[in-house]
């Protein structure tokens, strides 16, 4: 059992499922010839995992784990799937309170609807806007939004993963009234109308990851994008990326159509993030790996629990991995980026 490429988007794995999962994972590694996953900075090499399979597992484990204790003993059930970062002083006061364990998801979030534009348009319409996440996770942005942000607003949320999605149903859509709707798709096949958002928003999505170029993927994601907002409508979209790749990107969302209004680097608010919340982050891992049952195999065990731990942080880019080392050398960077839709004439 690979965990790395063989699990299903669509299935929406339960514990009893993810310890045999695991387990079968952990005794594979008697017979494995290297190891994917590096255990000194958590990298795994291009081609040695799939997306889809990656996220499976993720969505599944976070469900499974339900409420636990961060670092400072505040429980949460993780929802946000994003690294996020501090806020920028230059924005004023921090949207979220200090204790909030997922605070800097929250405040990436908060920042897509942050420029002057996007006040604007809002305030024109007497914040009743209609959103449209593409990659949207377990939900917890879309909430967020919904509740704090654009209180007015309604919203569809939208995911290939199933775990993720049945999330939100269970959590977050019953508590705002049918303002969110919870799409279980592969965002570069949505069945969407044509032009029925005012904004798209894309918040750390699994695309424009191949540095110095924008894919095939990464075309029809955005094509996908702009054929449903509204003339004059916004893509908010913010990520850590390769560096490289933004301006590609850029092009790509000018040959569509699509005007650039702004772009804000929050690259060192985002170190910032992740040096605040490794605690919290090395309390959930930990956790996470007491919690199954085949890390305890003897010797196997052991092998597979280091894997998996640094796979894990370096998913989370915390210190000392190899995506967090790729944001303090600037290969990464984090960008909030707007662009917009012309009006028609």
């Amino acid at each position: 059992m690979n965990v790395l490429t063989a699990l299903d988007p669509s299935a929406d794995y339960s514990k009893t499922q993810l310890q045999l999962i695991l387990g079968a994972w952990v005794l594979s590694g008697a017979v494995d010839r290297k190891r994917a996953i590096s255990v000194t900075n958590g990298d795994v090499p291009e081609g040695d995992y799939a997306k889809q399979s990656i996220y499976s597992l993720f969505y599944s484990l976070y469900r499974s784990m339900g409420d636990v204790p961060s670092d400072s003993g505040e429980r949460y059930e993780l929802t946000f799937n994003t690294w996020g970062y501090a806020w920028p002083s230059s924005w004023g006061p921090s949207p979220v309170s200090l204790t909030d364990p997922q605070r800097f998801g929250k405040h990436a979030y908060t920042g897509l609807y942050q420029f002057e534009a996007v006040r604007e348009y809002v305030a024109a319409r007497g914040g009743k806007v209609h959103v449209v996440e593409m990659g949207c996770g377990t939900g917890g942005g879309a909430h967020h939004v919904c509740k704090e942000v654009l209180p007015d607003c309604t919203y569809e949320a939208v995911d290939m993963q199933k775990a993720a999605i049945e999330t939100c149903l269970r959590k977050f859509v019953p508590e705002l009234g049918g303002r969110l709707k919870a799409t279980w798709s592969d965002a570069t096949q949505l069945t969407i109308e044509d032009g029925v958002a005012d904004f798209v928003a894309v918040n750390e999505t699994h695309v424009t990851e191949q540095a110095g170029r924008a894919t095939d993927e990464d075309r029809r994601f955005f094509a996908t994008a702009h054929r449903m907002l509204k003339p004059g409508g916004y893509l908010v979209w913010g990520n850590a990326i390769p560096d490289s790749t933004w301006q590609p990107c850029f092009e790509l969302l000018e040959s569509l159509g699509m005007k650039q209004i702004e772009v804000r680097d929050v690259t060192p608010e985002a170190v910032v993030a992740r040096d605040e919340d490794k605690g919290r982050v090395d309390a959930y891992v930990r956790h996470c790996i007491e919690t199954f049952y085949g890390f305890r195999i003897p010797f196997l065990g052991d092998k597979r629990r280091l894997e998996a731990e640094f796979a894990m942080k370096n998913f989370y880019r915390n210190p000392g991995t190899n995506l967090y080392d790729n944001m303090t050398n600037g290969t990464d960077t984090y960008k909030v980026v707007l662009f917009q839709k012309p009006a028609l004439a």
